[in-house]
């Protein structure tokens, strides 16, 4: 059985520093959401936590707030 390493991600996925970056928050706010269930994540192995983009985007999407006039 292969374990997931640094070079072996697939494409579309991030680690943890990678996800909390591209939220824009620290690590310890994307761990405290993880914990909630705010935001979905994949757990290969013991260590790792991975984010799928897309997953990450439909997350903040469900707390979107349209302006006014927006379509």
């Amino acid at each position: 059985m292969q374990t997931a390493t640094l070079t072996n991600i697939k494409p579309g996925y991030m680690r943890k520093e990678a996800a909390a970056r591209y939220l824009g928050i620290s690590i310890r706010t994307l761990t405290d959401w993880m914990r909630r269930g705010i935001v979905a994540h994949i757990k290969p192995v013991r260590k790792v936590c991975l984010f799928r983009q897309a997953d990450i985007d439909a997350a903040m999407n469900r707390f979107r707030i349209s302006a006014v006039g927006e379509w």
